[in-house]
């Protein structure tokens, strides 16, 4: 008898550890089902929002994020109902206006890959804008180096031209000067020989002294 109470036991302490990660997982799939369908309301009114923005960037990665989340909810909604969890009515018509925006049919429920949701040509004009945008910062910032690098040439050059003119300046000055000391010196020399040619001729008229 005591073996029999006790093999009972044991069977309902199996039931029960059998019972509870049961109710644990069906925890779990709904926080996941709930947490997906939030998820996929936020994307769909971040596309909305990209749509009235005008933005093709912007468009194109709020529907990579709405295809995502489109894929993620379909999945855990998979894993929910089939713990025997309910769906939100709510939830399945969001679902119904993010197929309408991604150009599908109401009722689609094709998925893909999340890690091939990068490879979409959605995603591909998303990385295409991204790196033209790069490139045409990157010849900006190539263009205003080149200016600056032209300024500073244009700048030594007219520093350079200065530096020459002073030096010019500087030197038909010293030019001038020595001209003019030898203009002078020249003139000097002139007067000194109208001088003595001067006296010569006073000399040469001067009455001559009686020597009787």
């Amino acid at each position: 008898m005591k073996n029999i109470i006790i093999i009972c036991l044991l069977a309902f302490s199996l039931s029960s550890c059998n019972t509870a990660p049961k109710s644990e997982e069906k925890i779990d799939f709904t926080k996941s089902y709930e947490s997906a369908a939030l998820a996929l309301t936020d994307a769909k009114l971040n596309y909305d929002a990209a749509l009235a923005s005008n933005d093709t960037a912007r468009i194109a990665a709020a529907k990579i994020k709405l295809e995502t989340a489109k894929t993620t909810y379909l999945k855990s909604k998979i894993y929910y109902t089939a713990n025997g969890g309910i769906v939100n009515a709510e939830d399945e018509q969001m679902l119904g206006k993010t197929n309408i925006a991604l150009g599908k049919p109401v009722n689609d429920t094709t998925t893909a890959p999340l890690s091939n949701l990068e490879q979409t040509p959605v995603a591909v004009a998303a990385k295409k804008l991204i790196d033209s945008g790069k490139i045409n910062a990157d010849k900006k910032i190539k263009q205003v180096a080149s200016a600056i690098t032209t300024g500073e040439n244009t700048v030594k050059h007219v520093s350079d031209a200065v530096n020459t003119g002073q030096k010019t300046v500087k030197s038909n000055v010293i030019k001038a000067n020595e001209s003019l000391t030898k203009a002078s010196d020249s003139t000097k020399k002139r007067l000194e020989e109208l001088k003595k040619q001067g006296n010569d001729l006073r000399n040469l008229f001067k009455p001559k002294a009686d020597t009787n």
